[in-house]
């Protein structure tokens, strides 16, 4: 450990600030420092993904997703699929993560292109998937389950008041399927009576495609699930936020 820092302190001075803070933040000294400066590089200060962070973002969320998932499934042991993937969505959506890396103070050491663009909560979460990336990288899938666990589930996401955020998922699908000039229609596919209940399936369509189907004693609750379904296999939330 001596021995890393001296040659921290020797051959990259400029970068202690850095350093620092990252020590801080994961809780260990960073074996390999170009991989979080990648890390924190804005595509605008880029000439291809391969000198940006975009390709440890998409690793960090994939590592996410994996951390995530995980510990939802160990916090509630007898929910269902359904119940499990909208709490994961609620959890990852890049508004609440770019607040997250706010709260961390991300932005510090950005790199960015002032000129172009402007710093938002999609740069920031962007950039805390990559940093989760660069943390897998350099010291191994535990040590970010660790920074996920303490740095942001326990600190920042209660998921009790997560439970009782509702998510009007047919509005939102309008609004993507507006702004991507898709056409979404829903049809009823089929009407069963289940111990004398009468239950409606209705089918959720893009551009006539049938992409998802929902089922409930209603034609509304119904299309609902239907948008439900959608919304998540499309990932709609993230190609919102470009």
């Amino acid at each position: 450990m001596k021995a890393v820092r001296k040659f921290f302190n020797r051959y990259l001075s400029p970068q202690k600030k850095k350093v620092k803070y990252l020590r801080e933040l994961m809780g260990f000294t960073p074996a390999n420092l170009s991989v979080y400066l990648l890390a924190f590089k804005h595509s605008s200060k880029s000439a291809d993904a391969h000198t940006s962070n975009e390709r440890l973002e998409f690793l960090g969320d994939a590592v996410l997703d994996t951390v995530i998932s995980e510990y939802l499934f160990m916090t509630y042991p007898i929910r269902g699929e359904g119940f499990l993937t909208e709490m994961r969505s609620k959890i990852v959506n890049r508004k609440r993560l770019g607040e997250i890396g706010h709260q961390l103070k991300l932005e510090r050491f950005l790199d960015y292109h002032k000129g172009f663009v402007t710093l938002n909560s999609t740069i920031l979460g962007n950039a805390l998937e990559a940093l989760i990336g660069a943390i897998y990288l350099d010291a191994g899938f535990h040590k970010a389950k660790i920074f996920i666990i303490t740095k942001i589930l326990s600190p920042y996401i209660n998921l009790d008041d997560l439970q009782n955020l509702d998510i009007n998922y047919k509005s939102r699908l309008f609004e993507w399927s507006q702004r991507f000039e898709k056409e979404l229609t829903f049809e009823v596919l089929e009407e069963k009576n289940t111990n004398k209940v009468r239950i409606f399936v209705v089918g959720a369509f893009i551009d006539g495609e049938l992409m998802g189907s929902g089922e409930a004693r209603n034609k509304k609750d119904a299309e609902k699930e239907a948008s439900r379904e959608v919304y998540q296999k499309l990932n709609v939330e993230a190609s919102m936020e470009w």
